[in-house]
């Protein structure tokens, strides 16, 4: 990826800054309380996590507190919750994907591989995903609690 740009958190404040001049040319606020992760993946693929404790239900159409940004920083799109009133606590595993297998004795497990164009994040009901970075669309979900 041939990108000069980077996110950066000023007093919690997520910034996209040329990395080669300093200039910042995007910002933005968390829509609830603060961020808990966030990551440029590609050109006009920013994925922020803000924290789930007080976030805001479809606040300026971000119905999740997994959320994609475009290089203005508008909203791409939003993760997709398997369930209402859901939310996404856990850590964002970055460049993975869980995939099912059933071992010896029968038991269907989670196996988690590596995959530079996916995400997995567990929701607060028991829920894990495996979400494509591009487009947000759930590829895969497991109920594991």
């Amino acid at each position: 990826m041939n990108d000069n740009f980077e996110i950066i958190n000023n007093a919690e404040v997520l910034c996209l800054r040329n990395k080669d001049t300093g200039e910042i040319v995007a910002r933005h606020k968390p829509f609830g309380k603060k961020f808990a992760q966030y990551r440029r993946i590609s050109i006009n693929c920013n994925i922020i996590k803000e924290d789930e404790d007080q976030f805001p239900t479809d606040k300026n159409g971000c119905k999740a507190n997994i959320y994609c940004l475009d290089d203005n920083f508008k909203i791409k799109w939003t993760i997709k919750m398997p369930m209402d009133n859901d939310r996404f606590p856990n850590p964002i595993q970055w460049d993975k994907k869980f995939i099912e297998t059933k071992s010896i004795d029968g038991f269907l497990t989670l196996v988690g591989q590596d995959n530079p164009n996916t995400f997995t994040c567990s929701s607060w009901r028991g829920f894990t995903l495996t979400v494509d970075y591009q487009n947000g669309q759930t590829i895969n979900t497991e109920f594991t609690k």
